[in-house]
């Protein structure tokens, strides 16, 4: 899915770059055979004028007689100093009428129809003559009576500026789009990096986790994987009711550490098999104030300590240990004393048997409004029913004989730090 993005975001990229070059040279050539106005001028070969912005020369580089007649090697010079290119011109030079051309270079050279004018138009590199470009061209013209040309006459079409709103337009874009394309780059790069950061975090974070409810799970052999149980059954009633993978997250810490406390109390008094007294039940609901102290520091997981410290508040206010009522009690702590009080029911315990599904719904259904909240109970009776509950179970069932004390890992993590 992940590869499937980037993929899809680097050919956008790449498209996007596609058009611009090609809108530039669609627009280069556009702007090439884009034209203003005719020019028709003699260009003086014998020297130019303050005032020429297109004059030229000629040399005579060989002159040998030739059936009766006298072959002459010209190589002509055209200078454009003016501010406009000249496109799909001709020049003409005036001949005798008897002449005839045995070869040219950089130029076509046609006297058809032209009676005493030999027309040359351009060759394959020299369609266009620039602002400031110098032309250089030649023939070899026979001819009985004496060549000594002295101008050229130029028909042509001066070439539009090229430095137009739209060429710089698209210039513009092309460097946003480097700009950005970079960007995307160095943040994919940092995102990359912030990322392994993050799941460098949550394995120390998984590390610190899984020892300390290895001393609790020491402490209560008939409760082993019920902290990872009440994670997950926590985190998934958060995802069923909508709220953000950040808390979600966060809710599945709480639901880890919830019973934190538990390591204070004393192992005769937390694993006795008869009923306890009145004392014995205070030092086991002494776990929460215990437990509270215990996470005061850890501050940077949200609602970590509140969940330990009221996950055994009631709704109707009747719990421990301040008697908070309904919205009042945290929303981890409300979301994790359902899941706990689930899995003390479908688990077996030192002072009884777990109960079957039927009894179990009907008990956690009683305490709709008085010990849990209606509208969170709602979600945990579902995943009953849906068998969602089944699933953990036999995905934590082979921490619960003792042979793995690793009680989660990475994978088992909602994935809002890992995606």
């Amino acid at each position: 899915m992940r590869i499937s993005k980037l993929l899809n975001t680097f050919f956008m990229y790449c498209s996007v770059l596609i058009i611009l070059i090609t809108a530039y040279y669609a627009e280069k050539v556009a702007s090439e055979n884009r034209v203003d106005s005719l020019v028709e001028a003699d260009i003086s070969l014998t020297g130019a004028r303050l005032s020429d912005e297109l004059y030229g020369s000629v040399r005579k580089t060989g002159e040998w007689r030739k059936n009766g007649g006298t072959s002459n090697q010209l190589e002509f010079t055209i200078k454009n100093l003016g501010k406009s290119g000249i496109t799909n011109w001709k020049l003409l030079l005036k001949v005798p009428e008897d002449a005839t051309v045995d070869s040219q270079w950089n130029v076509e050279v046609s006297n058809e129809s032209l009676g005493d004018y030999l027309m040359f138009t351009p060759g394959q590199f020299n369609s266009t003559i620039e602002s400031g470009d110098t032309m250089e061209f030649g023939a070899v013209i026979n001819s009985k009576k004496e060549l000594d040309p002295n101008n050229l006459h130029i028909i042509g079409y001066m070439v539009l500026s090229r430095n137009s709103f739209i060429k710089n337009s698209i210039i513009f874009m092309m460097i946003i789009w480097l700009v950005v394309f970079v960007g995307y780059l160095v943040t994919k790069f940092n995102l990359k990096n912030y990322q392994e950061r993050q799941k460098n975090d949550v394995r120390i974070i998984l590390q610190s986790m899984n020892t300390f409810i290895s001393f609790i799970d020491a402490k209560d052999p008939y409760t082993r994987g019920h902290s990872r149980r009440v994670a997950m059954y926590a985190a998934e009633i958060a995802k069923r009711m909508g709220l953000p993978e950040s808390e979600v997250q966060n809710i599945y810490y709480a639901g880890l550490l919830h019973d934190a406390g538990k390591i204070s109390v004393p192992d005769a008094v937390l694993n006795k098999p008869g009923k306890l007294t009145d004392e014995e039940r205070k030092t086991i609901q002494s776990h929460t104030v215990a437990g509270g102290k215990m996470l005061k520091q850890l501050s940077s997981i949200k609602g970590i300590r509140e969940t330990a410290l009221y996950h055994h508040e009631r709704y109707d206010g009747t719990g421990y240990p301040e008697g908070l009522q309904g919205e009042n009690i945290p929303l981890y702590a409300r979301i994790v004393g359902v899941a706990d009080s689930y899995d003390a029911m479908s688990s077996n315990r030192v002072y009884r048997r777990h109960l079957n599904k039927d009894e179990i719904i009907e008990e956690i259904q009683q305490g709709a409004g008085t010990q849990f909240d209606p509208d969170i109970l709602k979600y945990m009776v579902d995943m009953i029913n849906d068998g969602y509950v089944n699933v953990v179970k036999m995905e934590t069932a082979e921490n619960e004989d003792g042979t793995n004390d690793i009680h989660i890992h990475e994978e088992d993590l909602p994935g809002f730090y890992l995606s």
